[in-house]
């Protein structure tokens, strides 16, 4: 369908299905918004850079919450080195967190008797390929300068080559329990978490108030805000700066998290949030959030003086929205 985008503002384009919360963290809730290439550009400059945080993987793979594709990430991607009996090893987790050695680079070497040395090791898992990799790396060896130097007949090359599978074969393998600690240091980058919620909290005011938001200074800002983040290299600023130009606080206090807690049942580390009113948005997101605070519509015509709720479980429990008292039991 066609309508007015509330970021770009024009009605040229069809408007496409954007989730307010990030749909690749769970987030169930979405409305025909943004037209294509405004939705394109949050997904790729501010969505994916809140995704991509290491505490969002974690909680991913805490609560099973699937991507696109029907993935869930692996935050802890990285190359691990160990002590190993044979000499440092370097390993990396699977999907499902089980170690397995990293192929090293074979090696083969001509001994003083004139015979071809070869090592190399490999993950258990990867067993059956050993002979096929043996008989490439070999192959490739006499034909090199230095293989071509022993003036090896074929027959002597295929023998060589079959030896050393067939020792290879033989090896018993070998587990070891991994002693050494897996360490290494994560970064979270706050301005991609204060950016999504920006995003969020725009989009929840815009889908709540409409124009009288879009047009008034705080909805102006805003909007530049989340525009100015979707270019290769957006200007440069300061989080506690621009918190005090949008009048968002990076942070809930204790009062109003009390609050998001109750509304969550005491979870709100498995929810998506946003409590919102004609002056203020608190927003958490996965347990972390921001609150908005704008007299923008105080005196707007038309304006309601009602209290939303946005909420996204993700872990199957009560999504949608709401109003106040219908959560806390006084419309039942």
């Amino acid at each position: 369908m066609y309508g007015q985008c509330i970021l770009c503002l024009e009605s040229t384009e069809l408007l496409t299905e954007e989730h307010i919360f990030p749909e690749a963290v769970g987030g169930n809730i979405a409305k025909y918004v943004l037209c294509k290439p405004c939705n394109d550009e949050l997904g790729r400059w501010v969505d994916a850079p809140y995704v991509d945080q290491k505490h969002i993987q974690l909680a991913r793979v805490a609560y099973k919450i699937k991507g696109k594709t029907g993935n869930i990430p692996q935050p802890f991607s990285e190359t691990y080195s160990l002590n190993g009996s044979d000499g440092q090893l370097k390993i990396k987790l699977d999907k499902d967190f089980t170690p397995r050695v990293v192929p090293q680079a074979p090696k083969v070497w001509v001994t003083e008797g004139g015979e071809v040395g070869f090592s190399l090791s490999r993950d258990v898992k990867d067993r059956k390929d050993i002979p096929k990799i043996i008989r490439t790396v070999l192959s490739r060896f006499f034909k090199s300068e230095e293989g071509k130097r022993l003036g090896w007949s074929d027959e002597q090359k295929e023998n060589a080559i079959q030896r050393a599978i067939d020792g290879a074969t033989r090896v018993e393998p070998r587990s070891e329990q991994i002693k050494s600690p897996l360490g290494g240091r994560w970064t979270i980058e706050l301005k991609a978490l204060f950016a999504e919620h920006i995003k969020v909290i725009y989009e929840i005011r815009c889908l709540e108030f409409g124009a009288p938001y879009i047009n008034s200074p705080s909805g102006g800002r805003l909007r530049a805000f989340l525009r100015a983040q979707c270019c290769d290299e957006p200007e440069p600023w300061d989080l506690k700066d621009m918190a005090k130009h949008l009048n968002v606080a990076p942070q809930i206090p204790k009062d109003l998290d009390g609050f998001i807690k109750y509304l969550t049942n005491g979870n709100p580390h498995t929810h998506h949030i946003a409590v919102v009113t004609p002056a203020s948005v608190v927003c958490s997101m996965l347990g972390m959030g921001a609150v908005f605070h704008d007299g923008d519509l105080d005196q707007a015509p038309g304006v309601a003086d009602i209290v939303k709720v946005y909420i996204s479980s993700v872990t199957g429990g009560k999504s949608g929205i709401f109003c106040l008292h219908e959560l806390l039991g006084d419309g039942q």
